[in-house]
This record gives C-alpha cells, sequence and structure tokens, in this order.
C-alpha cells in the first residue's frame, strides 16, 4: 500500500471518528469566517478549495470566504488587526512576525517542507548560491528570510549580492536579466518549465536551510475564545488536503470558481509537484513538531535574520491536533 494511501487511510478514519457534528447535516445557518491567502489563487491553495466545494466546511457549520493576496497585500497583518480569522503563509514568515509582536499563531502546517526554490537559466553555469556573489538575484515577496539565511549559511553577506523585485515575467528570467529568480516550486517554476525553458535548481534545504512551508494560522486570542470553531476548521481543512491528494487531477475544475481562467495543466503541475512537499510519508498532513519549529528558529537566529527575543513556542499551538478529533 502507498505511503500516501496509507496516510489518507488513517485521516479518513480519524475524522470517521470524529463527533457528530462534524458528520451531521449542515446547520441551516452556517457561520462566517475568512481565511487570508499569502497569494493570489493557485494550487498551492488546493486543499482549502476541496475542503470549501466538497461540502466538508459547510459540514463543519462554517461558509468559508477566500481573501486574495499578492505583493501588495500584507496578509499577516490581514489576519494580525482581525480583517481575516484565518491565514495561510510561510513559517518562517510567521516566525518573524511573531518576534515582531504580532499574535499570531500556527495551528497546523500544511507543506512539511518548504516549497521555495531558486533558479536559473540552464545555460548560465549558476548552479549553487555561492555563483549567487555579486549577482541580481529576483527574490519574490515573502522569501527574503530563506535567501538570507541560506546565503548566511555559505558564508556570503547581503551586501554582496543584489535583491530586486520584478513581476512574473517569462520573457524577463529568459533574457537573464536577473539570472537568479526565487519562486515556489508549485508556481513561477512551473510555468517557466511547461514553457519550454531548461533550468537550474537551488534548494535551500541543500543548504543548511531546513524550513516549513505554507502553515494555518490565526491570531492568540481567536484560537482561545473560539476552540471549536478553529478545530471545526482545521478538521475540514485537512479533510480537503487528504481529498486533493488523492484526486489531484480535480485541481482545474475546483479552482474555476476562484480563478475562471486557471491553466488547468499548470495548476496540475504545480499541485504534482507539490505533494511530496505535503505528504512526505514521515508525518501525517498537518501535524507539527517542537525540534522543527526550534530548528528553524535557529537557523533565522543564527545567519542573523532574527534578532529579537521570541519564545517559539509561542508561535505554534498543538492543541488543536492533539484534539481527539484530530488524532
Amino acid at each position: 500500500m502507498s505511503v500516501i494511501r496509507s496516510i489518507s487511510l488513517i485521516l479518513l478514519a480519524l475524522v470517521a471518528g470524529a463527533p457528530a457534528c462534524s458528520r451531521a447535516k449542515p446547520p441551516s445557518t452556517l457561520t462566517p469566517v475568512t481565511i487570508q491567502l499569502l497569494w493570489t489563487h493557485i494550487n498551492t491553495f488546493a486543499g482549502y478549495y476541496a475542503a470549501d466545494q466538497k461540502g466538508y466546511y459547510a459540514a463543519e457549520g462554517l461558509a468559508v470566504t477566500f481573501r486574495e493576496g499578492g505583493p501588495k497585500v500584507d496578509y499577516l497583518t490581514e489576519v494580525a488587526n482581525g480583517t481575516s480569522q484565518f491565514g495561510d503563509g510561510g513559517s518562517d514568515e510567521l516566525i518573524l512576525a511573531r518576534a515582531e509582536g504580532k499574535p499570531l499563531r500556527a495551528v497546523a502546517t500544511i507543506y512539511q517542507r518548504s516549497p521555495v526554490v531558486f533558479f536559473t537559466l540552464a545555460r548560465s553555469g549558476i548552479t549553487k548560491p555561492q555563483d549567487f556573489l555579486g549577482k541580481k538575484i529576483r527574490v519574490a515577496p515573502g522569501l527574503a528570510p530563506t535567501l538570507h539565511a541560506m546565503m548566511a549559511h555559505i558564508g556570503i553577506p547581503r551586501n554582496r549580492y543584489m535583491e530586486v523585485v520584478t513581476p512574473s515575467d517569462i520573457a524577463l528570467f529568459a533574457s537573464g536579466d536577473p539570472p537568479v529568480w526565487s519562486a515556489y516550486l508549485n508556481a513561477f517554476v512551473t510555468e517557466v518549465e511547461l514553457a519550454g525553458y531548461k533550468i537550474n535548481r537551488i534548494y535551500p534545504d541543500n543548504y543548511g536551510v531546513h524550513f516549513y512551508g505554507n502553515s494555518l494560522f490565526a491570531r492568540d486570542d481567536f484560537i482561545a475564545a473560539n476552540p471549536e470553531l478553529v478545530t471545526r476548521f482545521v478538521r475540514a481543512t485537512l479533510k480537503g488536503w487528504t481529498y486533493i491528494i488523492e484526486n489531484p487531477t480535480e485541481i482545474g475544475a475546483l479552482m474555476r470558481k476562484y480563478k475562471p481562467d486557471a491553466d488547468q495543466a499548470r495548476e496540475l503541475a504545480g499541485l504534482t509537484a507539490s505533494l511530496p512537499l505535503i505528504n512526505t510519508g514521515e508525518e501525517a498532513i498537518g501535524r507539527m513538531r517542537h525540534d522543527r519549529w526550534l530548528g528553524m528558529e535557529k537557523i533565522l537566529r543564527k545567519q542573523g535574520v532574527l534578532n529579537k527575543p521570541l519564545d517559539i513556542a509561542q508561535v505554534y499551538t498543538l492543541r488543536v491536533l492533539q484534539e481527539p478529533s484530530q488524532q
């Protein structure tokens, strides 16, 4: 039996053992809940879309609204100020936000491994971070901490390379200026490869940066005041991710509701690239470990990215995942 199938069966069995409220007919009045996404609608959020359209949120008494992120949206602040009840975004950014005083806390980690990758044209000869010395590096919003940690790990300070912000433009990438790009493996990287370009991939995980990817998070006070709602939201979300892992080819149909012009081939390719990062076979979907969070803090602190005092145990909570209905 495959690892994906084994974990999926376990999760489905746990969901089946959840309180009756999750299996009963959805109430006539649903509680509105909003989740702020890191980016615009893309396969990164496939499990949430599945939970919405397959009725898992409704079965938990929730009517979920998605708010798109993007380069001009401070998705962390949108949750911190109460505009949205939940958010989905980078775990390293969540650590830094907590150190800055934002009362945000992860309730589940969706990407057990980070989808962040640096890439270059195959013909460029740039195949490792040491080759970034003196180069322009396109840093997508939210990915700077990973770049800084990776470069510091190999002993290259920030003043020895240049960070630039550019749109996700294939022609610009093909021009070679800037020569180094950062992006999510399941997003622009996939688009570039589908366009026929041969690329070199540089994974931060190979250079001492072992990060969780996207995590689901909420405000401290919201979690404390609404423990049952948070549990129901997480339960439905993980069920959605289990569904899409078993049925990845449905991503195109699921996305039409939120992005009618979505390129189905691109979204499927991106999701396929993501699955090993979400369902690693090492941890159940959504699970978190203290040692992994602590390791991320140590990396960020060692590389000078994190300078302020922080209790890493305040960045996440295992309470929701330890509920009997989530076990």
